[in-house]
């Protein structure tokens, strides 16, 4: 039996009450802090999607973490996130055949996210 490759990244967060808040806001995902508390997972029903790592002496302007994430319903996730009042950029359709727009989280992680269809 082959087992689907998983990756899952791990961005860096100045202030983890501030991550954990932001997070927490974005729909269909849920956060679970480790219970040593520099830690934190950011799931999407069962999976776990992202990973936040406390840096307390992080310099959010010098950040350069990121992800892209597929995601489907593009439009709408677009419309309910600037909705909410969260940092997106405006929808574009890229010459590589994808429809994206980026979120930026308060620590500088920039999260790409996508569609194809």
């Amino acid at each position: 039996m082959t087992q689907r490759l998983v990756a899952i990244p791990i961005l860096p967060v100045r202030d983890m009450p501030e991550a954990l808040e932001f997070w927490s806001r974005l729909p269909h995902l849920t956060v679970e802090q480790y219970e040593g508390g520099g830690y934190a997972f950011v799931r999407h029903l069962d999976a776990e999607v992202i990973h936040l790592d406390h840096r307390p002496g992080m310099e959010t302007s010098a950040n350069m973490a990121g992800c892209y994430l597929h995601v489907p319903g593009i439009d709408a996730l677009h419309e309910a996130l600037a909705s909410a009042g969260m940092p997106v950029s405006d929808v574009r359709d890229e010459p590589w055949g994808m429809r994206e727009f980026t979120l930026t989280d308060p620590s500088g992680n920039v999260l790409r996210l996508g569609c194809g269809d």
